[in-house]
């Protein structure tokens, strides 16, 4: 199995840092064919109950944020990103810059959240363009 190259995960986490200040992701690929796949794991990182009740491993269920999770594509020079808002998956391709919902409809990009997954793109598919 192919590994993720360790200056890219931690380029990646960086990115989505900047974007989601109270949010950490935990990262898992698959590669083939010079493609990734990234699913990127939304769990919190405020200490929202006291010390003594919380696991110490940060990456514990009891931390889990489904509601940030979304997945990044990348393969043969195309970037698209995909993630649950407000209740329906709605994906973002880089190449054309269009947004699109679960049903393959074109639409206008969600707000806030759709800049942000912009802004992401537009930082990862240099990186990315890099490695794969």
């Amino acid at each position: 199995m192919q590994t993720l190259p360790l200056e890219l995960e931690l380029a990646v986490s960086k990115i989505t840092a900047q974007y989601y200040l109270h949010k950490r992701y935990k990262l898992i690929f698959k590669i083939e064919n010079n493609c990734i796949d990234i699913e990127f794991q939304g769990y919190y990182t405020e200490k929202f109950f006291d010390s003594g009740s919380r696991p110490s491993n940060p990456i514990h269920d009891f931390y889990r944020d489904k509601t940030a999770d979304f997945k990044v594509g990348y393969g043969y020079g195309q970037l698209s990103i995909s993630g649950w808002w407000r209740g329906a998956i709605l994906t973002f391709d880089y190449y054309t810059k269009s947004w699109s919902n679960e049903d393959g409809e074109e639409i206008s990009c969600p707000y806030p959240d759709g800049e942000k997954f912009q802004q992401i793109a537009a930082a990862l598919y240099p990186l990315l363009q890099q490695h794969y």
